[in-house]
């Protein structure tokens, strides 16, 4: 009987939590079961109430603890799309970038059949990635010539800035957040920055958000390229496997792209609710 009130409580709780009259139903239909059930008496109407209140309470505690865990959600998602809206609004030229890196980051993260949640923890990763150029300052993230060895270095600074931004942040430490923010230049043979890291020790995540970031340089109109077109950015991407990028995953969204051509611009905007 311990175990059918647990699982049926537990159910109620899933189930009915955004209707409390429906979780004060519940509580009653599962207390007459109960006793329907049980090989003694129908009780007294003050325990079948006590009784009865007792379900209530623990439906009332399930549905609590959902609805606290969805409202922390979309205050995360809420804090995700300002600061990605903050850093392509400095930028005119990468309006969208963190929008795009984001969508083909889940493009390949479903391909690869990772989990749904997994799918909607990238989308949060790409739309962040390149959070840390906030700190960069304009004259250089804009600068419309080739950069000096000093600038470059600054910008390589980025992604450590970003992390040193969010890194309290729970749900993105938890989540792997962090580490597309920070890895997402390394690069598959070692050469990359900020740590060098090299082959698999490269999070999945972050290997995922190099192809897609690339990606998006080489097909988006910047200040410093114009645009390219989908085949010479496949031919990049097919000439660095295993260089800078991790050959599997190159190549599935080769795969990806040659799939749906130019349909891959046409994203909706809407896909994090999707990925979630």
């Amino acid at each position: 009987m311990f175990i059918w009130y647990m699982v049926d409580t537990v159910f109620a709780g899933f189930v009915f939590w955004r209707n409390v009259m429906l979780q004060v139903l519940a509580a009653a239909v599962i207390t007459w079961l109960d006793y329907a059930l049980a090989p003694f008496p129908f009780p007294h109407v003050n325990v079948f109430l006590s009784q009865a209140l007792i379900h209530l309470l623990a439906i009332l505690s399930i549905s609590f603890a959902i609805k606290y865990y969805n409202r922390e959600k979309e205050n995360t998602l809420n804090l995700t799309l300002t600061l990605a809206k903050s850093l392509d609004s400095r930028d005119p030229y990468t309006a969208y970038h963190s929008d795009n890196v984001a969508y083909y980051a889940v493009c390949i993260a479903m391909e690869m059949k990772l989990k749904r949640k997994q799918c909607g923890h990238i989308y949060i990763g790409g739309l962040l990635h390149d959070i840390g150029k906030i700190g960069v300052p304009e004259a250089i993230l804009n600068k419309p010539s080739k950069l000096t060895k000093e600038e470059y270095e600054v910008i390589k600074q980025h992604p450590v800035i970003g992390y040193e931004m969010v890194k309290h942040i729970s749900f993105f430490e938890k989540n792997g957040v962090l580490d597309m923010i920070l890895f997402h230049h390394e690069r598959y043979d070692g050469t990359g920055y900020p740590h060098g890291l090299q082959g698999t020790d490269i999070p999945l995540a972050a290997r995922i958000m190099a192809v897609a970031d690339s990606f998006d340089v080489m097909t988006s109109r910047r200040v410093y390229r114009h645009e390219a077109d989908i085949r010479y950015a496949l031919d990049e991407i097919r000439k660095h496997k295993g260089t800078q990028f991790d050959p599997d995953i190159a190549d599935v969204f080769i795969q990806i792209v040659e799939r749906e051509g130019e349909r891959i611009f046409s994203h909706p905007r809407n896909i994090l609710t999707k990925s979630m």
